[in-house]
């Protein structure tokens, strides 16, 4: 007797003792086991069994009536590339950017401290410039060099809409995408004052765009919110001046960093740190008065600063970084302003301190925007291991994840945290690896798979130190000035749908 001619329960339980390879390949054996391995109900039942944690399953209440024979089929494809550490696909889209011309591209990049890791012969990168192209759930915003244009492209639909936030008449320093809110930091293309005889001074704003979904699949828009200037005696464009930012759907959060120029021979740098409130769309827009006589009263919609930060306050939070910085970044929550340091055994460069802590050490400081305690966590890593190490990313909590196999650094990493799938990227030195971790089951407390993907991606995904993604693709950066997507999920044909904006 044919299993497929066995009662449910019983048939069932038969093919529980089956991965999910030859559940998709018993398809093939005749027409009566297709029809029995593409049941409606059994589709659904191996799809829970086998991934429980699958986006495909925590959004079926959201799709309705749903193929499910072919959604396990697709899934169990996803994870068998996943598992082998091989993508079924990889897709280049090149970035269009300049200096000059086309103006519509042109950028200049915020400088990474000057600082790298230093161990007997061998060097490695411990800060990484910026990329010029930001991600979230599914969405990816870059200047396009085939579009020649800026574009987002929504993965999931395979659909490119051109976007278009008037660059022509800006010098993008930074893009990010977060919340569904675009925040793009610009200055003018051409400078409003001489600040010595080698430097010129550029005004910097920030402007905030809403992302939002169209009615057509895949379609996807930015509507302006509003913009303001993020530093009001504006900066040279050079490697010397820096600024670190954060930003969610309400706030925006500002550290900058530059030399004292002063001709009285002051050594210490001037620190600024700043919050600000984004929620309020407002036409106004200070780029276009100079002379700041349009400006609105202080009462109306618009960004407000709710706190800055002087000299003085700077050196109560202890957060001042003076001349040997060890800031690795900004992050917001509703009520805190968190500033994360990072210092390492192996650091050597121009802006290296003097006393290194003894092998890798993060500090997180939370400063509340109003009256209020601040927060302080911070790990040494004083074993090889990590014990700190979590599933749990929390701003108030220190990146452990970055210390978790010492002396490997993790560079960066992509989690899909309700998928059960991270991405991690580790090098020490001249070893190099991006590995999988899956737990694909609901409740597993225990290691799940540990997989390496192919020893080449790293240098197709990691030239900026910058990797995002999900269960279903991861994105980088080549050296050629590529965005590298590295799908795991069915293959793409990428189309372009015009939009207005």
């Amino acid at each position: 007797m044919s299993i497929t001619a066995l009662p449910n329960d019983i048939f069932l339980l038969i093919i529980a003792y089956l991965s999910p390879k030859e559940l998709i390949l018993s398809r093939r054996v005749s027409k009566q086991f297709h029809d029995a391995f593409t049941e409606f109900e059994l589709g659904r039942h191996v799809l829970v069994q086998h991934y429980p944690r699958a986006r495909e399953l925590r959004h079926a209440d959201q799709n309705g009536s749903l193929d499910w024979p072919s959604l396990f089929a697709k899934v169990a494809g996803r994870y068998h590339h996943l598992k082998s550490g091989i993508p079924r696909s990889v897709e280049k889209l090149p970035l269009a950017r300049s200096f000059i011309v086309p103006q519509w591209s042109q950028n200049y990049g915020v400088a990474p401290w000057q600082r790298h890791l230093q161990f007997g012969e061998k060097e490695a990168p411990f800060h990484y410039p910026d990329t010029l192209w930001t991600y979230e759930e599914g969405l990816l915003i870059f200047p396009s060099a085939d579009l020649q244009r800026y574009a987002v492209y929504d993965l999931d639909a395979g659909i490119v809409s051109e976007v278009n936030f008037d660059p022509e008449k800006k010098l993008v320093r930074r893009l990010r995408l977060h919340e569904r809110v675009l925040v793009v930091e610009w200055c003018e293309n051409h400078p409003y004052h001489q600040l010595n005889e080698n430097e010129m001074v550029y005004r910097h704003f920030a402007t905030a765009y809403d992302v939002v979904k169209g009615a057509a699949e895949g379609e996807w828009r930015i509507a302006f919110r509003n913009e303001w200037k993020i530093h009001f005696l504006g900066m040279p464009l050079n490697s010397r001046d820096r600024f670190f930012s954060y930003h969610t759907s309400q706030k925006y959060a500002l550290y900058v960093w530059q030399p004292n120029r002063s001709a009285w021979g002051e050594d210490e740098p001037i620190e600024a740190l700043a919050v600000w409130d984004i929620s309020s769309p407002s036409p106004y827009l200070p780029s276009q008065d100079p002379s700041g006589n349009g400006k609105p009263d202080g009462s109306l919609e618009g960004p407000k600063v709710v706190r800055r930060f002087s000299f003085k306050d700077l050196d109560f939070y202890m957060i001042r970084q003076r001349s040997t910085p060890v800031l690795r970044g900004l992050e917001l929550d509703d009520g805190h302003v968190y500033v994360i340091e990072e210092d390492h055994r192996w650091i050597v460069g121009q802006q290296a301190g003097h006393a290194l802590p003894r092998l890798h050490k993060f500090k997180t400081i939370g400063i509340p925007f109003t009256i209020g305690p601040m927060w302080v966590d911070s790990c040494g890593a004083d074993r090889d291991i990590c014990q700190r190490v979590s599933d749990s990313r929390r701003h108030h909590l220190t990146p452990c994840w970055r210390h978790e196999e010492f002396p490997y650094l993790t560079i960066t990493e992509a989690r899909d945290a309700k998928a059960g799938v991270v991405f991690s990227a580790r090098n020490c030195f001249m070893l190099e690896s991006i590995s999988i971790s899956l737990k694909p089951e609901a409740h597993r407390t225990e290691p799940g798979y540990e997989i390496s993907l192919r020893d080449d991606l790293w240098q197709q995904l990691l030239e900026k130190g910058k990797i995002c993604g999900d269960e279903r693709w991861l994105i980088g950066e080549n050296s050629n000035q590529e965005v590298v997507i590295a799908h795991f999920d069915r293959e793409r044909k990428m189309r372009v749908q015009e939009l207005k904006t």
